[in-house]
């Protein structure tokens, strides 16, 4: 049943830059969606914190690189809140290896960070977008500096956020309203309300 009262997902929102987009949305008057993969407790605070903001709250455990977990959040989403009218893709993982030392980052490392940071934000949002469509919603995709300007990091997490930089562009042009007079690169979906 679909309410009057706006709902949003946030993707790793059980700390840091997730949380404080979850609590923010909870204090602008949205319902939240907490999603996590491992850190149920921090979670459960998260949530906790929001409905002391008179937020109605969802608890998913979900690693966002499973794309059948994907679409049973996003249906768990509709089932509670019957709508979602923000989308953060904020989860993301990284890889731990010796700075200079190619050889100390695994293969497998890899293929993880690019699985969570980078087809995990794809999958989400490819799940999202009917809801989306129909509330007139938006998406916003975190990403890092070291997307630009990659330093010390890990090479694969920098990579992924280079990467994330690029999707968000190319999805505001296959998702966002545009003219025959609007540049793509100024095209993308505006938040109604």
């Amino acid at each position: 049943m679909t309410t009057e009262k706006k709902a949003a997902l946030v993707t790793g929102a059980a700390s840091g830059i997730g949380r404080a987009a979850a609590l923010a949305l909870a204090r602008a008057g949205y319902d939240v969606a907490i999603n996590y993969s491992s850190s149920e407790k921090a979670a459960r605070e998260t949530a906790a914190a929001a409905e002391k903001l008179n937020a109605r709250t969802l608890l998913v455990r979900c690693d966002v690189s499973d794309e059948a977990g994907v679409r049973a959040m996003v249906k768990s989403v509709q089932d509670k809140f019957g709508r979602l009218d923000v989308l953060v893709n904020n989860a993301g993982t990284t890889a731990p290896w010796t700075p200079k030392d190619l050889e100390s980052l695994s293969l497998e490392d890899w293929d993880r960070v690019f699985a969570v940071n980078v087809r995990g934000l794809f999958q989400v949002t490819r799940a999202a977008v009917p809801l989306l469509r129909v509330s007139k919603g938006c998406i916003v995709n975190t990403a890092s500096i070291v997307g630009l300007r990659p330093g010390p990091q890990p090479l694969p997490y920098a990579a992924s956020k280079a990467a994330i930089i690029n999707l968000t562009k190319t999805l505001a042009y296959n998702l966002g309203r545009r003219s025959a007079s609007t540049p793509w690169r100024r095209a993308g979906w505006r938040a109604t309300g």
